[in-house]
Protein backbone atom coordinates (compact mmCIF):
# COMPACT_ATOMS: atom_id res chain seq x y z
CA UNK A 1 0.00 0.00 0.00
CA UNK A 2 1.74 3.48 -1.24
CA UNK A 3 0.73 6.53 0.66
CA UNK A 4 1.54 10.00 -0.22
CA UNK A 5 1.81 12.53 2.19
CA UNK A 6 0.11 16.67 2.04
CA UNK A 7 1.70 19.15 3.13
CA UNK A 8 0.42 22.60 3.08
CA UNK A 9 1.54 26.37 4.91
CA UNK A 10 -0.82 28.28 5.89
CA UNK A 11 -0.61 31.70 7.55
CA UNK A 12 -3.31 32.47 10.09
CA UNK A 13 -3.09 36.26 10.21
CA UNK A 14 -3.43 36.19 6.57
CA UNK A 15 -6.05 34.35 6.61
CA UNK A 16 -7.75 36.18 9.49
CA UNK A 17 -7.12 39.19 6.74
CA UNK A 18 -8.93 37.31 4.00
CA UNK A 19 -11.73 36.73 6.49
CA UNK A 20 -12.49 40.57 7.39
CA UNK A 21 -11.78 41.40 3.93
CA UNK A 22 -14.59 39.77 2.96
CA UNK A 23 -16.51 40.33 5.97
CA UNK A 24 -16.05 44.02 5.11
CA UNK A 25 -16.91 43.73 1.75
CA UNK A 26 -20.01 41.80 2.16
CA UNK A 27 -21.26 44.43 4.86
CA UNK A 28 -20.53 47.48 2.23
CA UNK A 29 -22.77 45.33 -0.17
CA UNK A 30 -25.17 44.90 2.41
CA UNK A 31 -25.81 48.25 3.11
CA UNK A 32 -26.20 49.06 -0.98
CA UNK A 33 -28.88 46.13 -0.57
CA UNK A 34 -30.29 48.11 2.06
CA UNK A 35 -30.24 51.54 0.05
CA UNK A 36 -31.85 49.86 -2.79
CA UNK A 37 -34.92 48.12 -0.85
CA UNK A 38 -35.91 51.35 1.61
CA UNK A 39 -34.95 54.04 -0.62
CA UNK A 40 -36.58 53.21 -3.58
CA UNK A 41 -37.65 56.61 -4.61
CA UNK A 42 -33.96 57.95 -4.37
CA UNK A 43 -32.87 55.88 -7.54
CA UNK A 44 -34.57 55.25 -11.23
CA UNK A 45 -35.86 51.83 -12.58
CA UNK A 46 -34.92 52.02 -16.19
CA UNK A 47 -36.90 48.53 -17.15
CA UNK A 48 -38.20 45.17 -15.95
CA UNK A 49 -35.09 43.70 -16.84
CA UNK A 50 -33.24 46.52 -14.09
CA UNK A 51 -35.84 45.79 -11.84
CA UNK A 52 -35.16 41.95 -11.65
CA UNK A 53 -31.39 42.42 -11.25
CA UNK A 54 -32.05 44.95 -8.86
CA UNK A 55 -34.58 42.61 -6.65
CA UNK A 56 -31.39 39.63 -7.34
CA UNK A 57 -28.87 41.39 -5.93
CA UNK A 58 -31.12 42.82 -2.70
CA UNK A 59 -31.80 38.95 -1.98
CA UNK A 60 -28.54 37.72 -2.12
CA UNK A 61 -26.51 40.37 -0.24
CA UNK A 62 -28.90 41.71 2.18
CA UNK A 63 -27.90 40.36 5.32
CA UNK A 64 -30.88 40.08 7.26
CA UNK A 65 -32.06 37.16 4.98
CA UNK A 66 -31.74 33.63 4.60
CA UNK A 67 -29.57 31.45 1.63
CA UNK A 68 -27.91 34.18 0.06
CA UNK A 69 -24.09 35.42 0.24
CA UNK A 70 -24.01 35.89 3.62
CA UNK A 71 -25.63 33.29 5.06
CA UNK A 72 -23.20 31.15 3.19
CA UNK A 73 -19.92 32.56 4.25
CA UNK A 74 -21.30 32.15 8.30
CA UNK A 75 -21.93 29.00 7.26
CA UNK A 76 -18.19 28.39 5.81
CA UNK A 77 -16.86 30.03 8.49
CA UNK A 78 -18.25 28.07 11.04
CA UNK A 79 -17.72 24.93 9.68
CA UNK A 80 -14.05 25.49 8.84
CA UNK A 81 -13.94 26.34 12.75
CA UNK A 82 -15.56 23.31 13.61
CA UNK A 83 -12.86 21.19 11.18
CA UNK A 84 -10.28 23.02 13.23
CA UNK A 85 -11.36 21.78 16.31
CA UNK A 86 -11.56 18.12 14.96
CA UNK A 87 -7.96 18.39 14.38
CA UNK A 88 -7.18 19.82 17.57
CA UNK A 89 -9.12 17.17 19.50
CA UNK A 90 -7.84 13.93 17.35
CA UNK A 91 -4.77 15.08 18.09
CA UNK A 92 -5.55 15.69 21.88
CA UNK A 93 -6.77 12.20 21.52
CA UNK A 94 -3.83 10.62 20.64
CA UNK A 95 -1.58 12.31 23.30
CA UNK A 96 -4.34 11.21 25.84
CA UNK A 97 -5.34 15.12 27.10
CA UNK A 98 -7.31 15.46 29.86
CA UNK A 99 -9.37 17.68 28.27
CA UNK A 100 -9.64 16.12 24.39
CA UNK A 101 -13.30 15.50 25.14
CA UNK A 102 -13.90 19.41 25.63
CA UNK A 103 -12.03 20.03 22.41
CA UNK A 104 -14.15 17.54 20.59
CA UNK A 105 -17.59 18.94 21.87
CA UNK A 106 -16.65 22.37 20.99
CA UNK A 107 -15.99 20.71 17.23
CA UNK A 108 -19.67 19.44 17.29
CA UNK A 109 -20.83 22.50 18.97
CA UNK A 110 -19.08 24.20 16.01
CA UNK A 111 -21.00 22.33 13.38
CA UNK A 112 -24.25 22.33 14.90
CA UNK A 113 -24.18 26.38 14.83
CA UNK A 114 -23.10 26.15 10.98
CA UNK A 115 -25.69 23.70 10.24
CA UNK A 116 -28.16 26.18 12.01
CA UNK A 117 -27.21 29.53 10.31
CA UNK A 118 -27.78 27.26 6.96
CA UNK A 119 -31.52 26.12 8.43
CA UNK A 120 -32.14 29.21 10.92
CA UNK A 121 -33.41 26.30 13.50
CA UNK A 122 -33.25 28.57 16.27
CA UNK A 123 -36.23 30.71 15.26
CA UNK A 124 -38.15 27.41 15.01
CA UNK A 125 -37.24 27.45 19.04
CA UNK A 126 -39.54 30.46 19.42
CA UNK A 127 -42.62 28.15 19.32
CA UNK A 128 -41.69 26.96 22.28
CA UNK A 129 -41.06 30.19 24.29
CA UNK A 130 -43.80 32.25 22.85
CA UNK A 131 -46.18 32.33 25.80
CA UNK A 132 -42.87 33.76 28.46
CA UNK A 133 -43.05 37.50 28.83
CA UNK A 134 -41.03 39.41 26.62
CA UNK A 135 -39.95 42.24 29.04
CA UNK A 136 -41.21 45.50 26.91
CA UNK A 137 -39.18 43.88 23.93
CA UNK A 138 -36.02 42.57 25.36
CA UNK A 139 -37.17 38.95 24.41
CA UNK A 140 -38.94 39.64 21.27
CA UNK A 141 -37.01 37.26 20.02
CA UNK A 142 -37.79 34.04 22.38
CA UNK A 143 -35.10 31.78 21.23
CA UNK A 144 -32.73 34.36 23.07
CA UNK A 145 -34.08 32.92 26.66
CA UNK A 146 -32.71 29.82 25.60
CA UNK A 147 -30.20 31.06 24.16
CA UNK A 148 -28.38 32.99 27.24
CA UNK A 149 -29.43 29.86 29.31
CA UNK A 150 -27.03 27.79 27.19
CA UNK A 151 -24.28 30.19 27.37
CA UNK A 152 -24.75 29.99 30.70
CA UNK A 153 -24.37 26.30 31.12
CA UNK A 154 -21.39 26.01 28.66
CA UNK A 155 -19.32 28.91 31.00
CA UNK A 156 -19.91 26.24 34.17
CA UNK A 157 -19.00 23.14 31.79
CA UNK A 158 -15.75 24.71 30.38
CA UNK A 159 -14.95 26.65 33.16
CA UNK A 160 -11.72 24.87 33.88
CA UNK A 161 -11.02 24.00 30.35
CA UNK A 162 -10.96 27.81 29.99
CA UNK A 163 -8.73 27.82 32.87
CA UNK A 164 -5.63 25.44 32.15
CA UNK A 165 -5.39 27.26 28.41
CA UNK A 166 -2.34 29.35 27.53
CA UNK A 167 -3.05 33.05 28.98
CA UNK A 168 -2.70 33.83 25.19
CA UNK A 169 -5.17 31.37 23.89
CA UNK A 170 -7.16 32.61 27.20
CA UNK A 171 -7.74 36.07 25.69
CA UNK A 172 -8.00 35.21 21.98
CA UNK A 173 -10.21 32.25 22.91
CA UNK A 174 -12.67 34.76 24.98
CA UNK A 175 -12.37 37.64 22.56
CA UNK A 176 -13.86 35.86 19.73
CA UNK A 177 -16.29 34.46 21.98
CA UNK A 178 -17.52 37.89 23.53
CA UNK A 179 -17.13 39.52 19.68
CA UNK A 180 -19.51 36.44 18.29
CA UNK A 181 -21.99 36.58 21.07
CA UNK A 182 -22.46 40.56 21.63
CA UNK A 183 -23.86 39.86 17.83
CA UNK A 184 -25.49 36.97 18.32
CA UNK A 185 -27.46 38.13 21.30
CA UNK A 186 -26.61 41.43 22.48
CA UNK A 187 -27.80 42.99 19.17
CA UNK A 188 -30.70 40.63 18.93
CA UNK A 189 -31.78 41.56 22.13
CA UNK A 190 -31.00 45.30 21.11
CA UNK A 191 -32.86 44.53 17.87
CA UNK A 192 -35.80 42.81 19.48
CA UNK A 193 -36.58 46.15 21.78
CA UNK A 194 -36.22 48.07 18.78
CA UNK A 195 -38.72 46.20 16.97
CA UNK A 196 -40.98 45.77 19.85
CA UNK A 197 -41.60 49.23 19.44
CA UNK A 198 -41.11 50.47 15.79
CA UNK A 199 -41.23 46.90 13.71
CA UNK A 200 -38.94 44.93 11.45
CA UNK A 201 -39.18 46.56 8.48
CA UNK A 202 -37.41 49.82 8.23
CA UNK A 203 -33.87 51.05 7.48
CA UNK A 204 -32.47 51.17 11.37
CA UNK A 205 -33.27 47.54 12.23
CA UNK A 206 -31.40 46.08 9.31
CA UNK A 207 -28.92 48.66 10.36
CA UNK A 208 -28.71 46.87 14.03
CA UNK A 209 -29.01 43.17 12.03
CA UNK A 210 -26.35 44.43 10.26
CA UNK A 211 -24.10 44.88 13.24
CA UNK A 212 -25.29 42.02 14.70
CA UNK A 213 -23.87 39.51 11.67
CA UNK A 214 -20.37 41.99 11.53
CA UNK A 215 -19.61 41.19 14.65
CA UNK A 216 -20.64 37.00 14.45
CA UNK A 217 -18.67 37.09 11.30
CA UNK A 218 -15.82 38.92 13.32
CA UNK A 219 -15.93 36.40 16.17
CA UNK A 220 -15.50 33.12 14.15
CA UNK A 221 -12.44 35.02 12.25
CA UNK A 222 -10.96 35.59 15.27
CA UNK A 223 -11.43 32.33 16.46
CA UNK A 224 -10.57 30.64 13.24
CA UNK A 225 -6.99 32.65 13.74
CA UNK A 226 -7.02 31.65 16.97
CA UNK A 227 -7.59 27.98 16.55
CA UNK A 228 -4.90 27.88 13.62
CA UNK A 229 -2.42 30.01 15.75
CA UNK A 230 -3.09 27.26 18.41
CA UNK A 231 -2.37 24.25 16.06
CA UNK A 232 1.05 26.06 14.71
CA UNK A 233 2.21 26.33 17.87
CA UNK A 234 1.42 23.12 19.29
CA UNK A 235 1.55 20.72 16.44
CA UNK A 236 4.06 22.49 13.77
CA UNK A 237 3.44 20.14 11.21
CA UNK A 238 0.45 18.14 10.88
CA UNK A 239 0.55 15.93 7.47
CA UNK A 240 -2.82 14.36 5.55
CA UNK A 241 -1.98 10.82 4.52
CA UNK A 242 -3.45 9.91 1.43
CA UNK A 243 -3.98 6.25 -0.04
CA UNK A 244 -3.62 5.59 -3.39
CA UNK A 245 -6.35 2.64 -3.52
CA UNK A 246 -3.02 -0.21 -4.25
CA UNK A 247 -2.70 -2.60 -1.61
CA UNK A 248 0.45 -5.20 -1.50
Amino acid sequence: MTNSVFTSRVNPKRILKILLGITFSLAILNVIAMYLRFFPERYRVYSLLHEFFLDIYIDRFIMNTEMNFPTYFATFQLLAASILFFIIAAWKKTAKDKYRHHWKGLAFLLLLFSVDEFTAMHEKLEKLFKDLPDFNGLFYFKWVIPGIAFLFLFGLLYLMFFFHLEKKYKILFLSSAVVFFSGALGFEIIGGRFANYYDTRNFTFYMITTVEEILELGGIALLIYSLLDYIKKHTPEIHLLLNDGQEK
